[in-house]
């Protein structure tokens, strides 16, 4: 690859690789404002080659820029349907995010492929590396202080949110290593001397934070992707005279001295870090003994089942965007067993968007990917280049996506711009490697009106960021003055926010300030409100549920609490208490009666896994819930009294051993 002056970079490309390199280092790009961001960029790159020409004549033809009509055609209508379950959704509150997000990287996709062709091209793929070395530099050497100095046991490089203690992400940092590795091998090749074995160096490195990360997912897919380049070596050797051995003493070298420097700095940041913090041991992760034990797997396959059961359910339109988090819950059958994805990509598009959307997307990645992996077959880059597939770009390209999409079928990372924006233009530097070059003129006019398209698909999400982007601050007043006690005045702000489309909990937040403020009026609009938008979310059912027991309408409050309870007894305990402290206010006695095997099972499901800490549930409120159902059966049902009393001295117990052990940890030293 050629060597730019970045003197002479365009400005529009400082822009979007600009903000790829921020995407990685701001939390992964897992943040609302990376995500308004993406629009914004994405925007001025659609906006930019709309107002500039664009056609050009070659050899007395009309060229068309890397348009594939075909392609074309599959994102947008990937786009679309999205869009489309969007409207149809049930978690409406919920997905626009996703909307956004998805539209931008399809048009970003589009500019991509347009500009990947011929010598600029080669200078986009060249400085596009080159970025993606950087952030993975960056990433890890800033990792390091992480791992180092703060509690967490897996690395993560940048891929956390400070502010809170469980938003850590190591498997979105090994997928984003997945992506990034193969990258940094071309950056490699472009190399001479001291760079050549810096580079070497950096990509050890790489490797020891993936072992870090103990994601056992990301570490199959690495070895898939090893695989990959081991098949396309051997082949390469089978149809070329003459090659030479598969692994030349060379060759040999290189890989042994990456793989001891990997293992030296994994054992050297776990020997640092002992001094801090305590170190994840391998054995425990390997043998599931660790502390999620086989959970990570057993519940990886509910997932997936419960994505498949929703999907049939709403084939079509799916449950809308971001919606597995809330209709998964009523499928649930273990405590905290909830997830915001399928854990699998493609179930999570089916059940969310549908089958037509999740058809599209694997047709797009056919599309695109299934020439470049006819070289491990071939052994060649396609059968029109004589150049050897390991001397070719986009071999590493390819194993690059392919090892992303390996790890999202046992997870999904894709929701970090910092993943999906590479992963997107890889997908369209790949993808303009099957486009046709000349056109005649009579498809200058559907050239053209591609580009309306996309100018107003372009101009539509704008549209909608700089509407929602106001209301996104105005809500976000509101949180920071309820987290600072102000009620008055996150009720205000929350009342300015009223007709955000991408309210999430705003509403919910309002009714429970109202309800506190003893303006029932006003909670129950905004609650209602709540429901409109989304009916699957429990809590929203267990407030409406307390705001008619507040005034006095029982009838209602359990039918509340009753739905709340179909929806939520696996997650949120205390909509169980609340439903057993108004059947025994209102003398329910037979009702309770019937339910009380039910309440028992959950009841001793809650405490067996608070003694375990099971996802943390002893640091959560539901161990006080857990203790006051206890003692509040014990008091109902006498003539069992004795094994209440045991679930809430065993609850009470745990709930005080794992608190105690959270104060006594040492705390981070970054933060």
């Amino acid at each position: 690859m050629q060597r730019p002056a970045f003197s002479r970079v365009p400005q529009i490309e400082w822009l979007l690789l600009g903000f790829l390199l921020f995407s990685v280092l701001w939390r992964g790009g897992k943040s609302l404002e990376a995500t308004w961001m993406l629009v914004g960029v994405a925007g001025v790159l659609i906006i930019t080659d709309a107002i500039r020409p664009s056609e050009k004549m070659e050899n007395g033809k009309w060229k068309m820029e890397n348009f594939p009509r075909g392609l074309w055609m599959l994102a947008v209508g990937f786009f679309a349907w999205t869009t489309l379950s969007y409207f149809f959704s049930t978690t409406k509150n919920y997905g626009l995010d996703e909307v956004l997000r998805d539209g931008a990287l399809v048009l970003i996709f589009f500019w991509t492929m347009r500009h990947a062709r011929g010598e600029q091209g080669a200078l986009l793929l060249h400085r596009f590396v080159q970025t993606m070395v950087v952030a993975a530099a960056l990433a890890a050497l800033f990792g390091v202080l992480v791992y180092v100095l703060q509690p967490v046991n897996r690395f993560v490089g940048t891929f956390f949110d400070y502010r809170f203690h469980t938003d850590y992400w190591p498997n979105a940092w090994a997928q984003f290593l997945l992506l990034a590795w193969p990258i940094i091998v071309l950056w490699i090749r472009s190399q001479h001397g001291r760079l050549w074995v810096t580079g070497y160096g950096l990509l050890a490195f790489i490797v020891g934070t993936l072992l870090l990360s103990y994601s056992r997912g990301a570490l199959i897919a690495f070895g898939g992707q090893l695989l990959l380049l081991g098949l396309v070596e051997w082949r390469m050797k089978n149809v070329q005279p003459g090659a030479g051995p598969l692994l030349p003493t060379k060759r040999i070298m290189q890989i042994a001295c990456i793989g001891c420097i990997a293992v030296v700095v994994f054992f050297a940041a776990n020997a640092v870090r002992s001094g801090f913090h305590p170190v994840q041991s391998v054995g425990e992760k390997v043998t599931f003994t660790a502390d999620e034990g086989g959970s990570s797997v057993d519940e990886r396959k509910q997932f997936w089942t419960q994505a498949f059961s929703l999907t049939l359910d709403r084939p079509l339109f799916g449950w809308g965007p971001y919606s597995f988090r809330f209709v998964q819950q009523r499928l649930q059958t273990g405590v905290l067993q909830t997830s915001d994805h399928a854990h699998n990509i493609f179930l999570k598009i089916a059940a969310e968007r549908g089958v037509p959307a999740v058809i599209l997307f694997v047709a797009l990645l056919l599309c695109i990917l299934i020439r470049h992996i006819r070289l491990l077959v071939t052994g060649f880059w396609l059968d029109t280049s004589p150049q050897p597939a390991t001397r070719n770009p986009q071999l590493f390209l390819t194993v690059a996506v392919l090892g992303v999409l390996a790890h999202n079928l046992i997870d999904y990372n894709l929701q970090f711009v910092g993943i999906a924006l590479p992963f997107w233009m890889i997908l369209g530097i790949l993808a303009s490697e099957t486009s046709s070059t000349l056109q005649p003129p009579r498809k200058i006019l559907i050239k053209k009106l591609v580009h309306k398209i996309e100018l107003g698909i372009a101009v539509l999400l704008l549209a909608v960021a700089l509407r929602e982007g106001g209301f996104l601050v105005t809500s976000s007043l509101g949180r920071h003055a309820e987290a600072a006690g102000d009620n008055d005045a996150a009720l205000w702000w929350y009342n300015r926010s009223s007709s955000e489309w991408f309210s999430r909990d705003m509403h919910l937040s309002r009714a429970l300030l109202a309800t506190l403020s003893n303006r029932t009026g006003t909670a129950q609009e905004a609650i209602d409100t709540f429901l409109r938008g989304n009916t699957e979310d429990p809590r929203g059912w267990r407030l409406k549920g307390d705001i008619a027991r507040t005034e006095g309408d029982i009838p209602a409050a359990l039918e509340a609490y009753s739905k709340a309870y179909e929806l939520g007894r696996w997650n949120d305990l205390s909509i169980t208490l609340a439903l057993t402290e108004t059947l025994v206010e209102q003398e329910e006695t037979a009702k309770l009666t019937e339910m009380k095997p039910e309440i028992d099972l959950l009841l001793g499901s809650f405490v067996d896994a608070i003694v375990q800490n099971a996802h943390f549930v002893a640091l959560s409120h539901n161990a006080e819930d857990a203790i006051a159902l206890s003692t509040l059966f014990a008091e109902v049902f006498s003539d069992t009294a004795p094994r209440y009393e045991v679930l809430a001295a065993r609850a009470d117990f745990a709930m005080k051993t794992e608190r105690a052990k959270v104060k006594s940890r040492p705390s981070g030293y970054l933060w």
